[in-house]
């Protein structure tokens, strides 16, 4: 296994990676894990760099506004920066709702729209008075993230991420009930009256399920045996795929039905929206009957005039899903995860990215694939020039540009950049995201459920009637022996996330999978891959695993505490007075508190449970209740609702109010107890606590506004926080005309990017200036130093290198020391005396040629004895060769 690094992996999605400026002379491209903004000279159509600007953490997208402005979306940071190109200064952080996405300018006047995918809004700023608080426009739908406009400005689309397909959960109490379909036989067969597989003999009974519909074109609800459920489904759902905003009223439509996941937007030059994402095939029951073909890479397109009329293709026309494997050669054709769309100018042909395959396929106008192209690992963003031949693609995961010739499409060229990920994230990325290695079609891999180390927040019935029985091998809280074996029928249950699980393990629902490890066989029972990866192979998922974060929780206080006032789904809660209850209040059954199981920090104390709620009950692992905020949407008291699934291993409680208010739970009568839930609820909706809730958080001084007293205030909170060792404090910006960064120190000092230069933090903010602007954002604590003043971690701080001739990008670039003629790194008795020896003319030293600064007239004189001198006195007259 690898330690732990300096490197915060919170796996953002990436959206709008990489962008042209409108006369393509600049290639802009977001270097997410680095926290910056890449950009390099294309005037030549091959990317030359140029600068490196740093902006918030995890920017997911950019995008140019003129030829000179770039607009940089933060996900981490809650902001968005605005960088002037020709100098690389960010001149503006403007902050936003929680973790944006996305932006776009439209309308007339032009405003910018941005998308901030927790909290389901675009905001409307307008560019010309960033300090008029922009006007929120809600989106019906979850996740909305990225963004596109149409070809006359008139229109905005939103693509919503997680806008789901139409599925949701009947509970176990319905589908057992003799009203419904099957007469209350629990579990249902789902082939006519029979399973499918054959059940194994001998098994037990298995244990009670609720049941995944899917609602059909007529609006009924029906199971894969083609059973009516309407009469049980009392709620209903949008699924609105692509939200539609008119720039002039700032009005909303939808369109539907398009897909389960949206993951990237674009519009055709004769006008049709086109999306991209994944369609998921879960109201498919048993693990054998999905295998391998569980999941679609699609294409879907409407016209914004009528966007009922919606086309949808499956971009992988080579694969029949008939069987669940067929030859590498074949599924090396398949696309898996789209991420991203280009269309050409000329508008016959449409670029779609692979980030599972690491290719770009190549679609016509009616949505027929033409061809496929190889490129780098993960490709995520990509831009076509203005001519139409020439496309650019972000590869995400080695660090990359591809560019390709549109003509011919053939990659021309690959262009590499910094990337501070380490080892440990790289090895093991390919076991969750590469579909041509994980799976036997080509098209899926552990990420297309758990997207971006997450959740498709949907239901699977992944179990089988052909298992067998596995016997309980974790602790259970009834004592040894207690709890029931776990049965091979285990019924519906949610996607659960993939971060930080390493360290409380046993995992799944059940606790039924010991470690990462024990997930090997879902390669191929699941996935359809020909054989499960070597230990060594799960070991390095195991590590990238454990490299995941929760990001900050938006609903705490930016010091970390908890707040007072917390929205829940039907009113608000305190949370300080949650967190109270939880600990010290028996409300499970007047005997239990909830933290006597879900214990603190993570909410399991790692245990299995068997609750005898009912015959043949399940054993299930007492779960972590870390993301809780992420599964609201679910609501059973509305037609409208924006997801089909939400709390419970099932996904079949709505509301976490709705769960305490039964499941034993003895609250006070009346309003006071119903209080006490939303207080519980709140301190639950703030539960993750993975990273500090002031990382990201940010404030630039200009000069103007160094007076200004909020931002003081703000700024003196990121100086305590980062007095306590809670967060890393860090500045960036340019001043005299250079790149420069601090970090710093604790006792109001800031360590500069120049080894022995500190200066004191009042006198860093106002040193701001227009031209000269400074931008002070929270850390991770431990990643301080990297991200301000040592990019590479090799010892030699940012300035101290491009001072000496070095890259602070290289770890193998070290600076250039002033009279070091051996290259020791520092000016020794050995330099002093090449230089005499040379000076006298008793030996030869060339190197000693060294006065003024990288001069050199010839011969080794007395300016450069003098200079040689005082490099060894340490007064050199020049701090090194690249000096200013």
């Amino acid at each position: 296994g690898f330690g732990q690094t300096s490197l915060v992996n919170w796996e953002s999605p990436q959206i709008n990676a990489i962008e042209l400026t409108p006369d393509g002379q600049l290639l802009l491209v977001v270097n997410t894990s680095d926290n910056r903004l890449e950009v390099s000279d294309n005037s030549t159509g091959s990317p030359v760099f140029l600068r490196s600007v740093a902006v918030g953490l995890d920017p997911v997208s950019v995008r140019a506004r003129t030829n000179t402005e770039a607009w940089v979306v933060n996900h981490i940071s809650d902001s968005f920066s605005i960088v002037d190109l020709p100098t690389g200064r960010v001149i503006r952080t403007v902050l936003t709702g929680d973790e944006p996405t996305d932006v776009v300018f439209a309308g007339n006047p032009e405003r910018a729209f941005v998308s901030m995918s927790q909290v389901n809004q675009v905001w409307v700023f307008d560019p010309a008075n960033l300090a008029t608080a922009p006007i929120v426009v809600s989106i019906q739908g979850e996740d909305p993230r990225a963004l596109a406009v149409d070809v006359t400005g008139s229109k905005v689309f939103v693509a919503i991420a997680e806008s789901g397909n139409n599925t949701t959960i009947v509970d176990q109490i319905a589908v057992s009930a003799p009203a419904g379909p099957y007469g209350g036989v629990n579990p249902p067969p789902n082939s006519g009256n029979l399973f499918d597989p054959p059940r194994t003999p001998g098994q037990p009974p298995p244990p009670p399920v609720p049941q995944i519909v899917r609602r059909n074109a007529l609006g009924e609800w029906r199971d894969d045996n083609n059973r009516n459920w309407s009469a049980q489904v009392t709620w209903g759902l949008h699924d609105q795929d692509v939200a539609i905003i008119d720039t002039a009223t700032l009005g909303v439509t939808y369109a539907t039905g398009l897909m389960t996941t949206v993951t990237a937007l674009a519009v055709s030059p004769a006008g049709l929206v086109t999306a991209v994402g994944t369609e998921a095939l879960n109201e498919i029951r048993f693990e054998p009957n999905v295998s391998g073909i569980f999941i679609r890479a699609n294409l879907a397109s409407f016209d914004p005039t009528t966007p009922s009329a919606v086309t949808i293709t499956d971009m992988n026309p080579h694969l029949d899903y008939s069987t669940n494997s067929v030859p590498q050669a074949t599924r090396d054709l398949s696309i898996g995860d789209p991420r991203g769309i280009a269309w050409r100018p000329q508008g016959d042909r449409a670029y779609v990215t692979g980030m599972g395959s690491s290719n770009v396929v190549i679609m016509d106008s009616t949505g027929a694939r033409l061809g496929l192209i190889d490129i780098g690992a993960g490709p995520t963003g990509l831009v076509m020039n203005s001519a139409g031949d020439r496309l650019y693609v972000l590869n995400r995961f080695d660090a990359s540009i591809s560019v390709i010739d549109a003509e011919n499409n053939v990659e021309l060229e690959r262009v590499s950049f910094f990337d501070p990920t380490p080892a440990s994230i790289k090895l093991g990325r390919p076991f969750l995201y590469n579909t041509h290695l994980t799976s036997g079609l080509g098209q899926a891999a552990c990420a297309s459920c758990h997207i971006d180390a997450r959740t498709d927040h949907l239901g699977w019935d992944l179990g089988s009637p052909a298992g067998e029985v596995k016997e309980v091998n974790q602790d259970c809280r009834q004592g040894e022996g207690n709890c029931a074996d776990w049965h091979p029928m285990k019924g519906p249950m949610v996607t659960q996330s993939l971060i930080n699980i390493v360290g409380s393990e046993p995992f799944h629902w059940r606790g039924d999978r010991e470690t990462v490890a024990a997930f090997a066989p879902a390669f191929v029972g699941l996935q359809g891959a020909d054989a499960e990866p070597t230990a060594e192979e799960m070991q390095m998922l195991t590590d990238f695993v454990a490299s995941l974060r929760f990001p900050p929780n938006p609903n705490r206080n930016i010091d970390g505490t908890l707040r007072t006032v917390v929205t829940t789904t039907n009113g608000t809660g305190n949370a300080q007075t949650g967190r109270n209850i939880y600990l010290n209040q028996p409300v499970l059954g007047g005997v239990l508190t909830c933290a006597a199981c879900h214990a603190l920090p993570s909410g399991t104390d790692q245990t299995v449970d068997f609750p005898p709620v009912g015959p043949n009950a399940q054993t299930l692992k007492v779960v972590q209740l870390r993301n809780m905020y992420e599964k609201t949407g679910f609501n059973r008291a509305t037609l409208t609702g924006n997801r089909g699934f939400g709390f419970n291993h099932e996904g079949d409680v709505d509301t976490l109010f709705n769960f305490l208010v039964g499941n034993g739970f003895t609250f006070p009568p009346g309003p006071p107890g119903n209080q006490q839930r939303r207080d519980v609820e709140a301190f639950m909706l703030s539960l993750s606590i993975d990273t500090h809730a002031g990382v990201g958080q940010q404030v630039t001084f200009d000069g103007i506004n160094n007076g200004n007293a909020q931002l003081i205030t703000r700024f003196n909170s990121f100086v305590t926080l980062a007095n306590g060792a809670q967060v890393g404090l860090v500045a960036k910006g340019v001043q005299g005309g250079l790149d420069r960064g601090y970090t710093y120190l604790g006792a109001g000092t800031f360590q500069s990017d120049r080894a022995g230069e500190t200066i004191a933090s009042n006198a860093l903010r106002t040193s701001a200036a227009l031209g000269s602007e400074l931008t002070f954002t929270m850390v991770p604590f431990g990643s301080q130093q990297r991200i301000g003043i040592d990019r590479d971690e090799d010892g030699h701080f940012d300035r101290d290198e491009l001072d000496g001739c070095s890259d602070p990008a290289d770890p193998t670039s070290v600076p250039v020391v002033y009279g070091d003629l051996d290259g020791s790194g520092i000016v020794d008795i050995d330099d002093l005396g090449c230089t005499l020896n040379a000076f006298m003319l008793l030996s030869s030293c060339p190197a000693a040629d060294i006065f003024p600064c990288g001069g050199g007239d010839g011969l080794v004189d007395l300016d450069d004895l003098i200079g040689l001198l005082n490099a060894f006195a340490g007064i050199s007259l020049c701090p090194g060769p690249c000096a200013g």
